[in-house]
């Protein structure tokens, strides 16, 4: 399925993003680009992805949920948690702008803020990004999700949602659902024990 140009979508979201938004649109591309080159997944997928991922966070409340009332989105009670609800309009806001986007790309832009039970490599690889990317101001965790990222994703992706609902609990703010039910499906896979040696932890971040 053709997708896209990166140059059109760069100057749409150009026209349509804050500064910082902006730039941290291409902070994510730049990190998923890194570890879909790391773990084979397609390039163009992975950009088209990390580009659109935030493509509605400039509309109101109001209009977001005009637009999941438009497409009969069910927002699991997302009506409570209105900064996600930018994440379940996007794959309406961008195939409106760019036509049809393959249904993967349309997941990662649908879930990159709670995750789900049962995420794709692409979902895991945006979801992550998002989380990972280096214009991030540092905070407790950081650098260990980046580089247990670069040695597997879903063990990093994994840590990300482990340590987002532990800061969440520790703040005492309600955890969103469908992110409970992504930390629950890893439960069978317990995160790996890395030795504070380990090579696969040694691993710096490639600037592209």
């Amino acid at each position: 399925m053709p997708m896209p140009a990166r140059n059109e979508i760069l100057k749409w979201l150009y026209e349509r993003l804050k500064p910082k938004r902006f730039l941290h649109t291409l902070g994510v591309e730049q990190e998923a680009l890194q570890l879909a080159r790391i773990h084979g997944i397609p390039l163009k997928e992975a950009s088209t992805a990390a580009l659109l991922h935030d493509c509605a966070k400039n509309l109101s409340t109001e209009k977001l949920l005009a637009i999941c009332k438009d497409h009969n989105i069910n927002l699991h009670n997302n009506e409570e948690y209105p900064q996600l609800l930018h994440a379940f309009a996007a794959p309406y806001v961008a195939q409106k702008q760019f036509g049809t986007l393959p249904e993967d790309v349309c997941n990662a832009l649908r879930f990159h803020t709670t995750g789900r039970a049962g995420m794709s490599p692409l979902e895991e690889l945006i979801y992550s990004a998002d989380y990972a990317e280096l214009g991030r101001d540092p905070f407790p965790g950081l650098e260990e999700a980046r580089k247990r990222l670069i040695a597997d994703l879903s063990d990093g992706t994994h840590f990300i949602l482990q340590n987002t609902v532990k800061y969440l609990e520790s703040n005492h703010s309600e955890v969103f659902p469908m992110t409970m039910q992504a930390l629950e499906s890893y439960k069978d896979r317990p995160l790996i024990n890395y030795s504070q040696n380990d090579r696969r932890l040694q691993k710096e971040h490639i600037i592209w």
